[in-house]
């Protein structure tokens, strides 16, 4: 009997192990593809420039641009976002271990295991909003699962999930309507409602207080659904289709086989929202790890389909090695040696007490060289983020703060299209006013004022 017990307990451990550390050495030797937008924002924002009047983003307030935010909390260079990052896998990891916790070990070690693979195989590898909603929703899906009595805490982190991107709303109201099938009291669902306001109603609070409320409602609403979400969608490739759907499909199979099955399956269409409108595998993050326990359920219910579980891994690590042989060790996107001409000479040239301009530079310049934007104010140069109007303004902030020299990548490109082909008339002021006067090693171009010599 003893025997057994510590065989049990062996078995547990290396089931947990296991893919824990496969996940965690692969992160590590796996390249790192930080947004570079999280430390730029948050650098504009300890600069004094405000959120949305200055700051022209079409994502809510989140982790970036309110007065609690990742600087505050200590993470401001980019090792520290690959602790973040580290943690937050952790944590879902945790969390899906401890959901899958009655389980025979075998059937948690594929399960485990599939959640390890995928997560790499699926854009593991980048940290974005998507990341920390990812870890929310599992936490939230944790709390309507277990039928957590603690409603102001499942309002809480729901809440938050609105927080920090626009889709969130839908697994709000997702997690209002599985409360709703417990038949909670009247003042439970009240305070499970109270507590899902209150992150986005204080957040609220503080952009009106702040005077820009118009300028957020015009971002993150009115140019979300008039402008980014049709000039900035992106349909997926096929590779991208088939890591999707080998465990899309089976997870949404296995929820129709559990109890109160429309629930989980409506989780897994709110949580799947997030790859819309623009696609990528980074924001099916939000929906890998409760696809993955449904799929652990169904096999830990019907033993006899454990065959299938095993050849979801192998698929899973065929992909996984594909990535593995395309990888760049050690290498950190936006933020490798591919940039350091870049940085050498804005460090060493550029009065800082003047702007500068990026175009087709990434904007991370900015905060690794500690200057600005004219007139302090920065629309990031995405194919969804250029309109007409929006031309309009930063030609407007070039003329009324002329930078001292503009950094130019001739060969930037979004989506196959080049940038100064979906903001050509900025790139027309550029050419009228500016000319280039110097190519450095990396190929970007340094344009300076015509009626200045340099």
């Amino acid at each position: 009997m003893v025997e057994t017990y510590r065989h049990e307990i062996v078995s547990r451990i290396v089931s947990f192990i296991l893919p824990l550390t496969f996940l965690l050495l692969s992160l590590i030797r796996f390249s790192f593809f930080p947004y570079p937008e999280i430390l730029t924002e948050i650098y504009f924002r300890n600069q004094g420039m405000l959120p949305y009047q200055q700051i022209n983003d079409q994502h809510f307030p989140g982790m970036m641009l309110l007065p609690l935010n990742l600087s505050t909390l200590g993470i401001s260079s980019v090792d520290g976002l690959r602790i973040f990052h580290l943690v937050l896998v952790i944590i879902n990891f945790l969390i899906l271990n401890k959901l899958t916790r009655y389980f025979s070990n075998p059937i948690r070690l594929i399960g485990l295991s599939l959640f390890a693979i995928f997560f790499i195989t699926w854009e593991g590898h980048i940290l974005w909003i998507d990341s920390v909603v990812a870890t929310l929703s599992l936490i939230g899906f944790y709390l309507l699962h277990t039928r957590s009595k603690s409603y102001l805490l499942t309002g809480l982190v729901f809440g938050l999930i609105l927080l920090f991107k626009q889709p969130g709303i839908l697994l709000c109201g997702i997690a209002a309507i599985w409360i709703l099938t417990t038949k909670p009291k009247v003042k439970s669902f009240l305070v499970f409602v109270i507590g899902g306001v209150l992150p986005m109603g204080l957040a609220s609070m503080y952009l009106y207080s702040i005077g820009v409320w118009n300028d957020f409602w015009f971002w993150t609403v009115v140019h979300n659904l008039t402008g980014y979400t049709f000039l900035e969608g992106r349909q997926p490739l096929l590779s991208e289709q088939i890591r999707l759907m080998i465990l899309w499909i089976p997870g949404l199979l296995a929820a129709t086989r559990i109890k109160q099955d429309w629930l989980y399956g409506l989780y897994i269409l709110a949580a799947s929202i997030f790859l819309f409108p623009r696609f990528g595998l980074i924001h099916a993050q939000v929906v890998l790890p409760i696809l993955v326990f449904l799929i652990t359920q169904w096999l830990a219910n019907n033993s006899k389909f454990i065959v299938l579980g095993l050849i979801l891994v192998v698929m899973g690590l065929g992909l996984w090695y594909r990535s593995a042989r395309r990888e760049s060790a050690g290498k950190v996107y936006f933020y490798d040696s591919s940039i350091q001409a870049t940085l050498d000479f804005v460090e060493t040239t550029a009065d800082k007490n003047k702007s500068i301009y990026v175009f087709g530079v990434n904007d991370n310049i900015y905060h690794l060289t500690q200057t600005l934007p004219p007139t302090k104010h920065w629309v990031e140069l995405l194919r969804g983020n250029i309109s007409y109007s929006v031309e309009d303004f930063l030609i407007k902030t070039l003329k009324n703060d002329p930078p001292q020299f503009i950094l130019v990548d001739p060969l930037a490109i979004q989506d196959g299209i080049l940038v100064r082909n979906f903001a050509p008339r900025v790139w027309d002021y550029i050419i009228t006013n500016y000319q280039i006067n110097l190519n450095l090693a990396n190929g970007i171009n340094v344009w300076y004022p015509k009626n200045e010599t340099n």
